[in-house]
């Protein structure tokens, strides 16, 4: 994220989920802050819904949506390198695409930091396939905002 923001037309960033200690250290938060980033805790999303992280996004902006699964809650999403309760459930994610499909254009979307060999079950191949059918539907959706 930190070097999207150096890029020019990067206006804004707000990042999702949050909740553990990271690979980030303290004065690369700071950085992110001083910056501008918008940094939203999954607790927070937890006890006061999308809604509030939605109203961080700028009307019609355009919009670029990385999904990092390290972000969501290893119940719904376990195959990742770093397995930290607490992180976005699977409908609080669609609510945020929903959202942010009504409220700007969805330029682009990728999912990232998927470990399949750590998916014993499936269920994080099936839950990231789902994601990606939904963030194709809210992007179709978006495009309609010209």
């Amino acid at each position: 994220m930190r070097r999207a923001s150096e890029m020019p037309w990067i206006r804004a960033m707000v990042q999702v989920g949050l909740r553990g200690i990271g690979s980030a250290r303290a004065g690369e938060v700071a950085d992110a802050r001083a910056w501008g980033s918008r940094l939203v805790r999954a607790a927070d999303v937890h006890r006061h819904g999308m809604g509030r992280v939605l109203d961080l996004v700028e009307a019609d902006a355009r919009c670029l949506v990385t999904l990092d699964c390290d972000g969501m809650d290893p119940s719904v999403l376990p195959g990742v390198l770093s397995r930290v309760p607490g992180g976005l459930l699977y409908w609080q994610v669609l609510d945020l695409l929903a959202g942010l499909a009504a409220k700007c254009r969805i330029v682009g979307f990728d999912l990232v930091e998927l470990v399949p060999s750590r998916d014993t079950t499936g269920v994080s191949t099936l839950t990231a396939a789902r994601l990606v059918c939904n963030a194709i539907a809210a992007i179709a959706t978006s495009q309609q905002r010209r």
